[in-house]
Parts: structure tokens; C-alpha cells; sequence
């Protein structure tokens, strides 16, 4: 069996029993196949309708992740239409009451401007209050805005925190840093965890490097075929050229 199909078979059953959960009226679950189909992670395509559909499912049924996803993708209007003056209270009050997950999600949306003028500093505090509470994606989502203002070591730092915790995003944003600065070793480990973490950038960035470098281009030819079946626009670009 190739590594790709196993891949492939590995992933379509995490999947299908967080649908099957979620139809038994398992919130967490929900929840947590909605984030995957948020992000695109998993295996399963990126569509933000059925992950709003998702977390408001998740949310009725009381679970406090659901809740602050459904308060964040209401704020954003992503697969919906965006109603900040409602959203925003219900993060802050989830917030105030210690939900790491819901700090991390107003700091993004602060450092964005919806509902309000931008906020970078109240935004980045509460990213990094969020972050030193454990929350993966508030790191990721902290070390991005510490790239944009130049802090390189602090982003780097970042994305490392955000990868240990588990957040595929932020193993493949670390992926793409070492890309970028040329040291093709530690990029092709963090995209190899992104990948295993369902991030199909990941595979595609880990399948490149082999390609490239020449160490396993039948390996590396089936990694960024895997990122592309996934959803990965620029491997589905670069993949017709790899004889």
C-alpha cells in the first residue's frame, strides 16, 4: 500500500466518526469537525457555511468551543452574515470568564477592526494571554501578527508553541519560515507534522522539498498530489510539472 492511500485511509475515519457523533448529538464533536471543516483539515474540504451550521449545532448542544466558534464566525460573516454587535459581547463575556479559546478569538478579531477601530495592542494581549492559557491557534495567530511588525525570533517562538500545542496551521506556518530562509531540514519537519496534523499545505510543502532536494521524489510527487486532492491550490499548480 503507498504512503498516500494510507494517508488517505487513516483520515476519511476520523472524519466520519466525528459526523457520526455529531448526528448522535455529540457536541464536541461538532465542534470539532467543524473547526477541520473551517480550516480544511482532515481530509475534508474548507466550506465556512457548513462550519457555521456546525458550531451553532455545537453551541446548542453546550459546548464551550462550539459557542466561541459560532461568536467568531458570526462576528467575521464567514458563511453567514456577519453581525458583530451581537457576537462581540457574547466572546467578551466567554472571555472574562476564563475560555482561553474565546480571548484568542476577540484578539484576532480586534487586530482585525471588525465591529470597532483596530486595537493591535488590546488585540495582541489578549492573543497572549490566550496562548499562555494553552489555546494552539491564538499562538499561531500571534506569531503571524508578530511577523507582519518585524519580530522575527518572537514569531518564530510562536509558531513553535503554537505547533507543540497541536495546531497543524502553526506547524506549516513554521514550515514556510524555514522555507523562506533556506533551511530546507527543520521546514521539511514542520511541514511533515503539519501534515500529519491534516493541514494539506504541510503535505505539499514536505512533498516539494523531497522532490526538490531529490532525497524521495516518488514520496514527494505523492505528498503534493495528497496536498492538492485536499485542497491546496498551489500544489494542484506545481504538480503537473513533476515527471
Amino acid at each position: 500500500m503507498t504512503p498516500l492511500l494510507l494517508a488517505i485511509l487513516l483520515a476519511a475515519p476520523a472524519a466520519a466518526e466525528l459526523e457520526k457523533s455529531c448526528d448522535a448529538g455529540e457536541a464536541k464533536a461538532c465542534a470539532e469537525l467543524g473547526s477541520d471543516v473551517r480550516d480544511g483539515l482532515g481530509g475534508v474540504r474548507r466550506d465556512l457555511g457548513r462550519a457555521a451550521t456546525l458550531f451553532r449545532k455545537a453551541c446548542k448542544g453546550k459546548d464551550p468551543d462550539g459557542c466561541a466558534d459560532d461568536a467568531r464566525a458570526l462576528a467575521l460573516g464567514e458563511g453567514q452574515p456577519a453581525n458583530t454587535k451581537s457576537a462581540l459581547p457574547r466572546l467578551e463575556k466567554m472571555c472574562k470568564a476564563g475560555q482561553a479559546r474565546a480571548c484568542g478569538h476577540l484578539g484576532d478579531i480586534f487586530y482585525r477592526g471588525r465591529g470597532r477601530p483596530q486595537d493591535g495592542a488590546r488585540a495582541e494581549e489578549l492573543l497572549d494571554k490566550s496562548c499562555k492559557d494553552g489555546w494552539a491557534r491564538a499562538c499561531t495567530n500571534l506569531s503571524m501578527v508578530s511577523t507582519r511588525e518585524g519580530r522575527g525570533e518572537r514569531s518564530e517562538e510562536l509558531a513553535e508553541r503554537g505547533c507543540d500545542l497541536g495546531d497543524p496551521i502553526g506547524c506549516s506556518y513554521l514550515g514556510d519560515l524555514y522555507a523562506n530562509s533556506k533551511d530546507s531540514v527543520r521546514a521539511t519537519l514542520f511541514f511533515a507534522r503539519a501534515c500529519e496534523g491534516g493541514m494539506p499545505h504541510g503535505c505539499a510543502g514536505q512533498g516539494f522539498l523531497l522532490y526538490q532536494s531529490g532525497v524521495d521524489p516518488q514520496r514527494g510527487r505523492d505528498l503534493v498530489r495528497k496536498g492538492c486532492e485536499a485542497g491546496d491550490a498551489r500544489a494542484c499548480e506545481v504538480l503537473p510539472d513533476m515527471k
